[in-house]
């Protein structure tokens, strides 16, 4: 019936719809969530199981004559074949890289010419108190400490400062299981009735404390085959289960407390609803918002397809029908006694998706008397009719539907000779959608390649040569959320107030975003042992869009067109001898993305980040340049030094940054030995930038390792010119206690200082992957074992301050360059076994 009539059903993609926030966040430090079935084994073998008739004994069933020919007609051989794949899995990680604090100094200022403590009745943010070891408890009864007060020491009960952790970070450890069954029904060993069944779970405790995520997963499959027809179907179900989502940066305003409250501040004493909670009123106690607070995401993902497949000698076709439903439940709130959210908040908010796709290809392949020659005419088309629909309680409702069509025709040609490969491929394509303003009948796209072996004088040697233009549009998905893009209203010093419930008012009445690509290929290979490549790539993209906030609204509006071109090189080797053989392969990608048009009026657009710091659309620029505070600067570029000796800031934002970097090389070795099997996969990234937010922020309260190192640094004078464009000699303290603390070095520019001052380079070296496998077949019921043990990130150097620079601010898209407590990755190690039977 679904085959027949789809308009039975609601549509769109067949990929998971999953919202780009926590999800995704978590699914990144989380291998085994997602790639659910780890295959230590590459497939299932199955074996004879239930019965088997004798294939040598030839049976003869009938005997038929039709125009003098003669058939002899055999009993088929019948027999069921049974295997499955057991999987279970454990793992532990542990966070990398943090930013570097100091233990030093206490909650406190300078009052008086004297640096003095100040507790957190005082609602003191900052840490410019004296230091620690200079200090003591009196032993009263104080609210905040079971120790009592600080005072200074030789005052107190003799008891000395402690010193605080605060750390809201643990080892992480997650297990998994899965479970893989398959059985087929053969006639004459060929397949006509196929089935399969996965199951799985995985649990895990993440590397943040209170923080648990589960998942669940069901598959099953069954196929029928009859000669050259297949009739398949599937259904998947997954279910994940977060106990916090950070759709509201809320883990991120966690990490952030945990990094700010001071050394003599215990968040663990103060966590209970009944303490005072939080050393300032404008900070929270992490410890008391990550416990019970009601927060929850739950999603659900099912998946329903069938498809019919035919194999002819010259005509093939596939339908491809699916139906998907994804519901998103999510709890998200803070606590009352949360700061700028006293009375406490709490939303919920349901998404539901329900995406429709029929899919249809066909192919006819056209004969030719020359067999060197092969030719076919392919066609495709594709039907998806997408709708979400988004629920809050505030209340607000959200609604969005798109219906879309897309179909290619292309012919096919090639030819292969001895020495001599070569072929074409000419098409077109139309995109055709009830959102866009005008749809396109007319997208263009061309490949060709020629491929010469055994060239004389170079023997064993190929040489490849490929081109291609391709022309095609897209549009946003409907599914996807831009509520996070609200964190543009507010400065990083009011981040504490993002809380989103607005999302985009409609994806109808755009341009679909335009896209014109070449790319360019040459290969040479030696004796398929030594292959060495290099490529250019050049696309062109025209009305992109991005949402924009107009009238304290989200709205999506045909913005900019920019151009994305690079090349990349690389090489691959593989030997073998004996039971010894070895794989590599080494890439070298560089690429640059810069603004090539805007449209009137948007030139400047913020993309993500925050009102005073983000990344911007702007023209000549790279795509997602950072944007900022500079200092003044005259025309000679040097820094203006005030009459104070400390720069001027230059009050309009400036291009301060550029996140892309100069390349990025890959590497993967294998080496495999009888049994054994070592894996290693390295990166390195070179070039790119990063605001370092996170340390702007923690220069500001006093709580950086640097703010702590420097703050006694005195007679420095800063190299730049004054006004009266002489060179600056006027000599400065850092942290003078004889004048007010917003104006030593870190507090007098504010919050998040100079956004210039905190542009740091992103390059990194990272050893992504080590796993050392072992396989043995076995006897019986058993046919092989499998056991894998690995390591990711387990290698992380940086000359960046802060956490990986790979991390994503709130897990934004577009936000790559910003660091404002992102959360930091993690190194992971584990260990998989696979039994087949």
């Amino acid at each position: 019936m679904v085959l027949l009539l789809p308009a039975f059903a609601y549509s769109q993609e067949v990929k998971p719809v999953i919202s780009n926030d926590y999800l995704t966040l978590i699914r990144s430090d989380s291998s085994q969530i997602k790639h659910f079935w780890p295959d230590t084994s590459t497939s299932i073998r199955l074996s004879h199981q239930l019965f088997y008739q004798d294939y040598y004994k030839f049976r003869v069933r009938k005997i038929t004559v039709r125009r003098g020919v003669m058939d002899i007609h055999p009993y088929g051989s019948k027999s069921i074949w049974f295997g499955g794949q057991f999987n279970t899995g454990v793992e532990i990680k542990r966070v990398n890289q943090l930013p570097a604090l100091q233990t030093q100094f206490v909650q406190g200022r300078s009052q008086n010419g004297a640096l003095v403590w100040r507790g957190a009745e005082t609602g003191e943010p900052f840490s410019y108190g004296p230091a620690l070891h200079t200090l003591e408890y009196d032993g009263s009864n104080y609210a905040y400490d079971k120790n009592g007060k600080l005072v200074a020491a030789g005052t107190g009960n003799g008891q000395a400062a402690s010193s605080y952790p605060n750390n809201i970070f643990r080892t992480a450890s997650m297990f998994s299981q899965s479970l893989r069954l398959q059985g087929q029904y053969r006639v004459n060993g060929d397949p006509r009735l196929s089935a399969g069944l996965k199951m799985g779970q995985s649990t895990e405790n993440t590397f943040i404390r209170n923080n648990k995520n589960t998942s669940r997963n069901l598959t099953a499959t069954l196929e029928f085959r009859k000669k050259w027809t297949s009739l398949s179907g599937m259904y998947t179900l997954l279910r994940d289960e977060f106990s916090n989502p950070n759709r509201n940066g809320f883990l991120n305003r966690v990490y952030q407390d945990a990094l700010l409250t001071p050394v003599s501040f215990d968040n663990a004493h103060n966590a209970s609803p009944n303490a005072p909670q939080a050393y300032s009123t404008v900070a929270d106690n992490p410890d008391y918002l990550l416990a019970n607070n009601g927060n929850r995401f739950v999603q659900t993902h099912q998946t329903v397809s069938l498809m019919l497949e035919r194999k002819g000698r010259r005509f093939n076709y596939k339908i491809t029908q699916s139906m998907e439903h994804l519901n998103q439940q999510r709890r998200e709130g803070y606590l009352p006694g949360s700061a700028f959210f006293p009375a406490g908040i709490s939303m919920a908010r349901n998404k539901k998706d329900r995406n429709y796709l029929l899919d249809g290809n066909a192919s006819f392949d056209i004969p030719f008397y020359n067999s060197d020659f092969t030719g076919s005419v392919k066609v495709h088309y594709s039907y998806r009719d997408s709708r979400s629909g988004i629920d809050y309680s505030i209340p607000t409702t959200y609604s969005y539907q798109r219906s879309a069509h897309d179909a290619s025709l292309s012919y096919i040609n090639e030819y292969r000779g001895d020495q001599l490969n070569a072929g074409v491929n000419l098409g077109s394509k139309l995109y055709a959608s009830n959102t866009t303003i005008a749809d396109n009948y007319f997208l263009p796209n061309a490949a060709a390649y020629i491929r010469w072996e055994d060239i004389p004088g170079l023997d064993y040697w190929y040489v490849k040569i490929s081109g291609t233009y391709n022309r095609f549009n897209n549009e946003l998905p409907v599914s996807r959320s831009f509520s996070q893009n609200s964190l543009l209203q507010y400065t990083t010093q009011q981040a504490y107030q993002f809380f989103p419930v607005m999302e985009v008012s409609s994806f109808d009445k755009l341009n679909a975003v335009r896209h014109t690509e070449y790319t360019g290929l040459l290969e040479f290979s030696y004796n398929y042992k030594f292959t060495l490549y290099g490529e250019l790539f050049n696309r062109k993209t025209m009305d992109d869009i991005f949402p924009v906030l107009s009238n304290g609204n989200l709205v999506l509006q045909n913005i900019a067109g920019h151009r994305n071109k690079g090349f990349e090189l690389g090489a691959t080797f593989s030997h073998h001898q004996g039971d010894f053989s070895t794989y590599n392969t080494l890439s070298y990608v560089t690429y640059n993305s810069r603004i090539t048009d805007v449209k009137a009026g948007y030139d400047g657009t913020p993309m993500a980040g925050f009102a005073n710091i983000h990344t911007a659309i702007i023209k000549g620029t790279a795509l997602g340049s950072i944007v900022g505070t500079d200092y003044q600067r005259d025309a000679s570029n040097q820094v203006m030094i005030g009459k104070d000796g400390f720069p001027l800031v230059n009050p309009t934002p400036q291009v301060i940054g550029n996140p892309i970097p100069a390349f990025t090389m890959k590497m993967a070795n294998t080496v495999n030995w009888k049994k054994l099997s070592l894996d290693l996969l390295w990166e390195w990234k070179k070039g790119g930038q990063m605001w370092n937010g996170t340390q702007a922020v923690l220069d500001y309260y006093g709580r950086s390792a640097g703010s702590a190192a420097l703050r006694q640094t005195t007679g420095y004078v800063f190299n730049g010119v004054l006004e009266d464009k002489q060179p600056n000699t006027i000599p400065v303290s850092f942290y003078d206690v004889n004048v007010p603390v917003e104006q030593n070095r870190w507090t007098r520019y504010g919050h998040s200082g100079v956004g210039s001052a905190y542009i740091q380079k992103a390059d990194v070296l990272r050893l992504n992957t080590v796993n050392l496998s072992f396989k043995q077949r076995l006897k019986k019921y058993s046919q092989q074992l499998a056991i894998s043990v690995y390591a990711h990130n387990l290698i992380l150097y940086t000359p960046y301050k802060g956490a990986d620079p790979n991390q994503l601010l709130y897990d934004q898209p577009n936000a790559a360059g910003l660091d404002y407590f992102n959360l930091p990755s993690v190194k992971s190690f584990g260990c998989n076994i696979s039994i087949q039977f």
